[in-house]
This record gives C-alpha cells, sequence and structure tokens, in this order.
C-alpha cells in the first residue's frame, strides 16, 4: 500500500500566496474561493477593523462567512 493513498490530496492552490486588500461582497468572496482551494490568503485590513465585522441583524454572519481560512493583518 502506498503511504501516500492514506494522506489527503493536495489543494489545486497550495503553495500560493495572496494579499487581499478588499472589503464588502465581491473580493472577500473571490478571496474565500482561493482560500478554499488552499491559497494561503492574507487579508489587510484597516487599524480598526474591516466594517463588516460589525455589521448586525442579517448582516451579522458576513464577515466570519467569507472571511474563512485566510489570515488577516491590520495597518
Amino acid at each position: 500500500m502506498n503511504s501516500n493513498a492514506s494522506s489527503s490530496p493536495r489543494l489545486p492552490l497550495e503553495g500560493l500566496r495572496v494579499v487581499e486588500f478588499t472589503h464588502m461582497v465581491m473580493g472577500p468572496t473571490c478571496g474565500m474561493v482561493l482560500a478554499d482551494l488552499g491559497a494561503e490568503v492574507i487579508k489587510v485590513e484597516p487599524v480598526d477593523g474591516d466594517r463588516t465585522r460589525h455589521l448586525l441583524g442579517a448582516g451579522a454572519g458576513f464577515f466570519p462567512m467569507f472571511n474563512r481560512n485566510k489570515k488577516s493583518i491590520a495597518i
């Protein structure tokens, strides 16, 4: 039996690093898809954080949903 048979298959974008400077809907969605496909996505936010972190009501889950699998830095 091949020792690689038990390990997870590589994702298509593993090894790719993406720096994301986006906010609101379309940019974070694109970064999410790239991250889901294995890219290392680094989200750059303003010092006080992405404004979508503070949405209420129907938008309350927006930030965690569309920014999953990403790293984040505030500068």
